[in-house]
């Protein structure tokens, strides 16, 4: 997944975990709401003004609002398909008949891996 694709999935995670829709999102971001669906499709690449904007009205800082799309500390994986969140990994995880995930965490000696369990759903 590119990196724009990440951001996306990130812009999405933040705006839902709000409890905001895209059009919301964008009217209180001065934006239009294509735009906004365009940006969580990964099919257009945000201005730093345009980052700012989102990151005030999402009520994070414009580094969280790009952590997914960065290099992480820490990523999840299941196969080859890379996640920001071990929900997101998971729910990849169920779809493709995995039972475990792997969490990777940079080190100073380099990455560190550790599977876990897919929990079940509630």
């Amino acid at each position: 997944m590119r990196a724009i694709q990440r951001f996306g999935k990130q812009l999405q995670r933040l705006r839902t975990r709000r409890g905001l829709t895209q059009e919301q999102l964008a009217v209180t971001a001065g934006l239009s709401r294509t735009f906004v669906t365009r940006l969580e499709l990964g099919q257009h690449d945000p201005s730093l003004s345009t980052l700012v904007r989102l990151a005030k009205v999402l009520r994070v800082s414009v580094t969280e609002l790009l952590e997914e799309s960065m290099s992480a500390r820490q990523w999840w994986q299941v196969g080859e398909a890379r996640f920001a969140t071990r929900e997101d990994a998971e729910e990849h995880a169920r779809t493709a008949g995995e039972m475990f995930v792997a969490r990777y965490q940079n080190k100073p000696g380099g990455p560190e891996r550790r599977l876990l369990p897919v929990r079940e759903t509630k």
